[in-house]
């Protein structure tokens, strides 16, 4: 039985909640417990990012508020307006999408700055988090999905 727009809405919402959640959790363990953690692969190691990528416009953040409200506003426009031809992978990666922004977009507003913790061992790369995973994964699919879903649209 497929799902309506209003289970799909539904959906939507409890799984942005749950990476919220994810996201949020994970930080909060990260700073209290972790910090300086070394492992094969990865370090914990937590820094106040007041930029955004790469620390780019650190002394703006306003601007990068502003910006991150209106790529917020956007995903959930473009989102309720396709909302009944989303797939459950659709809702999946937009939600995580959502989530990532949520929580960075919370983090600066409330902190002033992102909290960055994770920075990779084998190769010379910022310092990130599990909110900046989920924006980089959810908007590589969701763009793959727009740009080479090529099937004809029936109403």
């Amino acid at each position: 039985m497929p799902m309506n727009k209003y289970k799909k809405m539904f959906s939507f919402f409890i799984l942005t909640a749950f990476f919220c959640a994810v996201s949020l959790f994970t930080r909060n363990i990260v700073i209290a417990y972790y910090n300086n953690f070394d492992c094969t692969l990865f370090k914990i190691e937590y820094i106040k990012n007041y930029g955004a990528a790469f620390s780019l416009f650190h002394t703006h953040t306003a601007f990068l508020v502003f910006v991150s409200t209106l790529i917020l506003i956007a995903a959930f426009y473009y989102i309720f307006l396709n909302i009944k031809k989303y797939t459950l992978s659709d809702l999946f990666f937009s939600s995580i999408l959502c989530a990532g922004i949520i929580c960075n977009l919370s983090e600066r507003i409330v902190d002033g700055f992102v909290t960055d913790y994770i920075k990779l061992n084998f190769v010379m790369f910022p310092i990130f988090n599990i909110s900046d995973i989920f924006i980089c994964i959810g908007a590589f699919v969701l763009i793959c999905n727009i740009l080479f879903n090529n099937e004809k649209k029936t109403d």
